[in-house]
């Protein structure tokens, strides 16, 4: 009996083995990752008491009980990737010290 490990590989193997073959179809678009990714991030003492304090002071303003850190970074990404020149300004500085 073979594991699922074994059983992937094999198909993985055929597959690659059908796209030699002359007229072969074109490989397939790779999936699409559905499952969300986990990230681990250090944070210096005084990096980690800016960002619950803006946590802290977004619940007040949002009139809600409290704003999870995983909720602020995942916000914080998204403003980001809509102004990127700002981060990368940011990103200049930072290194430049």
């Amino acid at each position: 009996m073979s594991t699922q490990r074994e059983q992937r590989k094999a198909q993985m193997t055929a597959a690659a083995a059908r796209r030699t073959e002359p007229d072969a179809r074109p490989p397939g678009r790779t999936a699409i990752r559905s499952k969300p990714v986990r990230i681990t991030l250090d944070l210096s003492p005084e990096l980690y008491r800016q960002l619950t304090t803006w946590a802290d002071s977004a619940a007040v303003r949002l009139d809600v009980p409290r704003v999870s850190l995983a909720d602020a970074v995942r916000a914080m990404i998204r403003v980001a990737a809509d102004n990127p020149d700002e981060v990368l300004d940011r990103l200049r500085r930072d290194r430049d010290q």
